[in-house]
């Protein structure tokens, strides 16, 4: 694979992860985004914080060892 053909690919997985789109690779496994909902973390020190809700890729690999 060449290196051009690497970069769109990668391109063309982000634009469907950030269009909430999962994509699955056939052999390999699939990407898709999964949303966190805001939660509270309380710190070593004692302090609670607030995180925010976020976006993250997960990955299934369709691979079986």
């Amino acid at each position: 694979m060449t290196k051009d053909f690497l970069k769109t690919f990668g391109i063309v997985i982000r634009d469907q992860i950030i269009m909430k789109n999962s994509v699955e690779i056939e052999k390999l496994g699939t990407f898709k985004s999964v949303h966190h909902n805001q939660k509270q973390e309380k710190r070593a020190d004692g302090t609670t914080v607030m995180l925010p809700p976020r976006d993250a890729i997960e990955f299934t690999s369709e691979i079986k060892e």
